[in-house]
């Protein structure tokens, strides 16, 4: 009877996709943007971390599934077992065709970051943990500048500016995203520079206000900040996607964000380059036009918390093996009074400042965890995880050094313990899931 109902249920919505391209075109030719979204921070932990896992827990279908050892797979795959395209969130790139090590360092382009010269300010970013601003460059371009933490120069930059470029070979739409460097006098304030004081009101930017953002940033010794400088991108803003069911009223988005095999895939790749971040809110939806049709365009944003970085301090060891409120840990802890030791507890930090915590030696490559359950990690089968380490399998040492040097680290160790963890961690994971080949109904098992 499952067998019968989900057979059916399959080719309904093999149907639904085989429409999809006719419906999505005419509504394309509409113009007319979805509506704009937001999702809270603490409402998705909250919910990914405790409703969401009680809900799969209790849910009859999901345990006869498991049961069964018939795991739902992605929907939207052709007959190749691949990611049908066109797609919106992804396309082919490393493993699919040539990228050379420069064109990683290009990424989605330029590339150059801000044109040199005076920059104006036209909003500052005063409240909450790290302090930024907006810039419109001489070249009338758009960029947002991020810094470091104080007491860890260049990691969060670093970090930005590498896994961009790294998420963007593997074929993810990504912001510009390079390392800056500037001196106080460079900028000036824009006639309309505002910033939001701590009523929440807005206010305009001056050149005291700009003083106190730029005092909580450490300056090189030469007097010269630096920073990380994103691109804004084109497009209208829709806000973040979620990474289950489906934006509504965009006539394109037809597969549910946890049955998609690009971001069900992501999994490796976010194991490779620990984005243990990698949620809803670091996400970013646009509407834009090109090839004459509007539609939106999914994109992957915030990557300051990836590799050794959790943007305001170094990674804890434990990132990639426990979630924040991680329920196995917990009944193991009670089981055990507390005296059974996990794995991470024997790695070994690195004490490069500016790369945080990351290592190679202790990764799991079959048990890797982002800080809190993703839906679509959640419903991951081999089938999935083969694709997405596929594409981490086709990465070179050349082409992961093309992605490293663009962190423009200060510390020659750094650069090269970088590229030695990425190259150590790429091995396990084609040790872990290339060695065989998956059953067309293999279900995920750690």
């Amino acid at each position: 009877m499952i067998h019968r109902i989900g057979a059916a249920c399959t080719f309904a919505w093999c149907v639904t996709i085989a429409l999809g391209p006719s419906t999505a075109q005419s509504a394309g030719s509409r113009h007319v943007p979805p509506r704009t979204t937001d999702i809270s921070y603490y409402y998705d932990l909250a919910d990914n971390s405790v409703f969401r896992p009680i809900t799969r827990v209790t849910d009859p279908a999901l345990g006869i599934r498991k049961l069964m050892r018939h795991p739902r797979q992605a929907l939207n795959v052709d007959e190749h077992d691949q990611v049908r395209l066109p797609s919106t969130w992804w396309q082919p790139r490393l493993g699919y065709r040539t990228v050379t090590p420069q064109q990683i360092k290009t990424g989605p382009g330029p590339g150059t970051g801000p044109v040199a010269g005076r920059w104006k300010v036209t909003r500052a970013k005063t409240q909450g943990v790290t302090p930024g601003f907006f810039i419109k460059d001489q070249a009338g371009e758009s960029f947002i500048i991020k810094f470091d933490p104080p007491r860890q120069a260049e990691m969060a930059t670093a970090a930005d500016v590498v896994a961009s470029h790294l998420f963007w070979a593997a074929g993810y739409n990504v912001p510009d995203n390079s390392i800056v460097r500037f001196q106080r006098e460079d900028l000036d304030i824009a006639t309309d520079g505002t910033f939001t004081d701590e009523l929440g009101r807005k206010q305009p930017l001056t050149q005291e206000v700009l003083d106190r953002v730029l005092s909580r940033v450490a300056q090189n010794v030469d007097g010269s900040y630096r920073g990380m400088a994103s691109r804004l991108l084109k497009g209208k803003p829709l806000g973040p996607f979620e990474y289950r069911g489906r934006r509504t009223d965009d006539p394109e988005d037809l597969v549910p964000h946890e049955h998609r095999r690009e971001l069900r895939g992501m999994w490796p790749i976010c194991a490779w380059v620990n984005h243990a971040d990698c949620r809803g809110p670091n996400s970013l939806d646009l509407w834009v036009t090109a090839g004459g049709r509007s539609f939106v365009r999914h994109h992957l944003i915030d990557f300051g918390s990836c590799l050794g970085s959790a943007a305001v301090a170094a990674r804890s060891p434990q990132t990639g093996s426990e979630y924040f409120v991680d329920y196995g840990v917990i009944a193991r802890s009670l089981l055990t009074l507390g005296l059974a030791r996990s794995g991470w507890e024997e790695t070994v930090d690195p004490e490069l400042p500016s790369i945080g915590f990351i290592e190679g030696f202790d990764f799991d490559p079959g048990s890797w965890r982002p800080d809190y359950p993703n839906p679509a990690f959640d419903e991951r089968t081999t089938r999935d995880i083969v694709w997405g380490t596929r594409i981490v399998a086709a990465f070179t040492e050349e082409h992961i050094r093309a992605a490293v040097e663009l962190a423009h680290y200060t510390d020659p160790r750094a650069t090269e313990y970088l590229v030695q963890v990425l190259i150590q961690r790429r091995n396990l994971l084609m040790s872990r899931w290339l060695s065989t080949t998956p059953t067309a109904t293999a279900p995920f098992e750690p």
